[in-house]
């Protein structure tokens, strides 16, 4: 089995001299389901006749026979398989199966030529490799790339878009403070992905990004040493609002059924995108901080610091940078190293002015708030705040989930930083949550 895990980047280096053509997952998936069942059979001669001729000699039925026979022996005999990936890129096409044996589940992958011969196998063990939750069915959509232009800025993102007819409804997901990927990844746990591919099984196109911090760090650090402004515009706002203009203008979708999923800062900023985007018919609002930012990181320093007390002096120094970025005299050009994170005072200004519990309460556009009740980035007294200001606005939806924490991964104990690496996923109560409020606005 590591033989064929190993050959990997020698079968992705080749990959790039092939072409592939419109593969459907139906036509990919009889032929992942074929060789599952060789396996399963023994039928190794079955698979070796399947792979393509350049690579015949990495997929021998002996190699095969072998890896299979230590699958089986370690982890007991095989139960059953489901496909929990598929995507299609210009050089071949690729899906993923769970494959449940008797003591723990593995991940076979496949990819396939355009001519549907084999090109790459290997078996994963799945606490190291993403796949999806059940509530996800991967036949129901096709993942695309989609990139976007903003000024000097080129972003990354996914388009998950169903397998349906017609004009459909678009959400948008925007992330967490800082650098964060299109996925919300930590290693191998991704929950935008999770939460993309819950809602474009039920019909949704959505679409996630990279925030542009991920690809152009040394820009950003360009403008912060000859202190330009730079402010949740920069950061968020300006992405997100070129993505809409560019989205509405597809033909299959629906541009009077938008939606904005935001996690953490990314949904405390949707107030004011509901009051700027008048095409937005609902927003959802996920571990999202109805303090201000800096009140918030001062609780979540205080926090830090009792669970693991060594780093307690950092903390103490980044509460400090934090208080100092409430003043309201500020001046913008105050020194980076002063400011939490050192990021330009002008971020700071700005949302010090930002006043998004006073939106949220004059708002008339649907939202829904959820919050896990572990959350210790943002904590237990937001959500009071939230439930207090919004206690009269019949717009609101609001729901909190005991065991989740800020990734919205379930646990028992105390949540730490360290928690969003154990592998998870988005439990099914909540997608479900999601999609009955997205049909019932």
């Amino acid at each position: 089995m590591q033989n064929i895990i190993s050959r990997l980047i020698l079968c992705f280096f080749l990959l790039g001299t092939l072409q592939t053509k419109a593969n459907t997952f139906s036509d990919i998936n009889v032929l992942g389901q074929k060789v599952i069942q060789a396996f399963v059979n023994k039928e190794f001669k079955t698979i070796q006749k399947m792979v393509d001729s350049n690579y015949q000699s990495y997929y021998s039925d002996i190699t095969l026979e072998r890896d299979w026979t230590e699958l089986i022996g370690t982890y007991g005999k095989y139960y059953s398989s489901k496909p929990v990936n598929f995507e299609k890129s210009p050089h071949y096409t690729f899906i993923a199966y769970k494959i449940n044996f008797e003591y723990l589940p593995y991940i076979l992958n496949l990819s396939f030529n355009d001519k549907k011969e084999i090109i790459y196998i290997s078996f994963m063990q799945a606490h190291k490799v993403y796949f999806a939750p059940d509530y996800i069915n991967v036949s129901t959509f096709t993942e695309e790339k989609f990139t976007f232009h903003n000024k000097e800025y080129e972003l990354n993102g996914l388009l998950s878009v169903p397998n349906l007819a017609g004009k459909l409804p678009l959400v948008v997901i925007i992330g967490e403070s800082g650098p964060t990927d299109k996925d919300g990844s930590y290693d191998e746990n991704k929950p935008y992905k999770d939460l993309a591919w819950g809602m474009a099984t039920n019909g949704y196109v959505v679409f996630r990004y990279d925030k542009r911090s991920i690809n152009y760090g040394i820009m950003l650090s360009r403008d912060k040493m000859s202190y330009t402004s730079f402010t949740c515009r920069e950061d968020y706002l300006d992405d997100l609002y070129k993505a809409l203009d560019t989205l509405e203008g597809f033909d299959y979708i629906d541009k009077n059924r938008v939606y904005i999923l935001g996690h953490g800062q990314g949904g405390m900023l949707l107030p004011l995108v509901a009051k700027e985007r008048k095409e937005v018919k609902g927003i959802i609002m996920m571990g999202a901080n109805a303090k201000r930012t800096q009140e918030m990181m001062i609780d979540q320093y205080a926090y830090l610091s009792k669970v693991t007390p060594y780093k307690k002096e950092e903390y103490d120094e980044q509460a400090k940078k934090a208080l100092r970025s409430m003043d309201k005299k500020l001046n913008p050009l105050t020194e980076h190293h002063h400011m939490p994170y050192e990021v330009q005072a002008t971020y700071w200004i700005w949302l010090n002015k930002y006043k998004h519990l006073e939106m949220a309460k004059k708002q008339k556009t649907p939202m829904l708030i959820l919050h896990g009740e572990r959350d210790y980035q943002v904590n237990m007294e937001n959500l009071t705040l939230w439930q207090k200001t919004l206690a009269n606005n019949p717009a609101a939806t609001i729901k909190s989930y005991p065991k989740l924490n800020h990734l919205f991964y379930t646990g028992e104990v105390e949540s730490t930083y360290s928690e969003y690496y154990l592998k998870s996923n988005i439990p099914d109560y909540v997608m479900k949550d999601i999609i009955d409020w997205l049909k019932e606005h």
